[in-house]
C-alpha cells in the first residue's frame, strides 16, 4: 500500500472511532451541589429543578435513538438529584425541625413511603414560591417550616 492509502486507512478509522465514541457514550447530566444551590430565589430555583428534570429526560430520549429502547427508568431522575429536594434536606437539617422528616410518609401508612416532592412541605415551599419568586428559596422554606408549625422553638430547652 502506498502511504498515501494508509493515510486515509488510518484517517477513517479514526474517525468511525470518533463517531461511534460519540455516538455511544452515556449524556452528562449536571446535577447541583448544596453551595451552588444556596442563596438562589425561588424562581432561580425552580428554573434549576426544570433545568435537571429536562436533561433528564433528553438524556432518555437521545438513549432511545440509539438503541431503540427506554432505559428502566424512563428519564426520571432520583429525587435526591433534584435542587429542590437538595434545599429542603439542608434546610430541614440545619433548624432540626421539629418532628419532619423527609423519609417518612406524609400519610401515617406504615406501607407506603411518601416522595419529599408529594409532601406537605414541599407544597407549603411551593405556594410561596409561586407568589414570591424573587423571595430566596431557603428564606421561603423556612416559612413553609413555620406555616406547617414544624419549626423547632428554639427558646425551649
Amino acid at each position: 500500500m502506498t502511504k498515501r492509502a494508509k493515510t486515509y486507512l488510518f484517517l477513517g478509522m479514526s474517525c468511525a472511532a470518533l463517531a461511534i465514541y460519540v455516538w455511544l457514550r452515556p449524556d452528562e447530566i449536571r446535577h447541583y451541589t448544596v453551595e451552588e444551590l444556596v442563596g438562589l430565589t425561588c424562581g432561580e430555583l425552580g428554573e434549576k429543578h426544570e433545568e435537571v428534570i429536562f436533561a433528564y429526560h433528553d438524556a432518555s430520549i437521545a438513549h432511545y435513538n440509539r438503541t431503540s429502547a427506554f432505559e428502566d427508568d424512563l428519564g426520571l431522575p432520583k429525587e435526591e438529584v433534584l435542587p429542590f429536594v437538595i434545599l429542603m434536606k439542608k434546610v430541614i437539617n440545619d433548624n432540626n425541625l421539629n418532628g419532619f422528616d423527609l423519609t417518612k410518609p406524609f400519610f401515617h401508612s406504615a406501607s407506603v413511603a411518601t416522595p419529599p416532592l408529594h409532601s406537605e412541605f414541599f407544597a407549603e415551599i411551593s405556594s410561596i414560591c409561586v407568589t414570591h419568586p424573587d423571595l430566596d428559596a431557603i428564606e421561603a422554606m423556612r416559612q413553609a417550616a413555620e406555616n406547617l408549625n414544624v419549626m423547632r422553638d428554639t427558646a425551649t430547652p
